[in-house]
């Protein structure tokens, strides 16, 4: 019987992520309430969508290099 490695490591280290996943903590969210009310947001909000673009088009990249084997 021929011993496949990379599928043993494949196996290995998705476990090790499922497990990692399940024993970390999870910071706990709070809303605060400014101060001031209704005030105008003062920050960069594209950068957050620019950084989500690139992660979304990170993962389909994966997907689809993987799918193609």
């Amino acid at each position: 019987m021929k011993f496949d490695t990379r599928r043993w490591f494949s196996r290995i280290g998705a476990s090790l992520l499922a497990l990692g996943l399940v024993v970390a903590p999870c910071p706990s969210v709070h809303a605060q309430e400014e101060p001031g009310g209704d005030a105008e947001s003062k920050g960069r909000p594209l950068d957050g969508y620019f950084g989500a673009g690139i992660l979304a088009f990170g993962a389909l990249y994966l997907i689809g290099k993987s799918a193609r084997r």
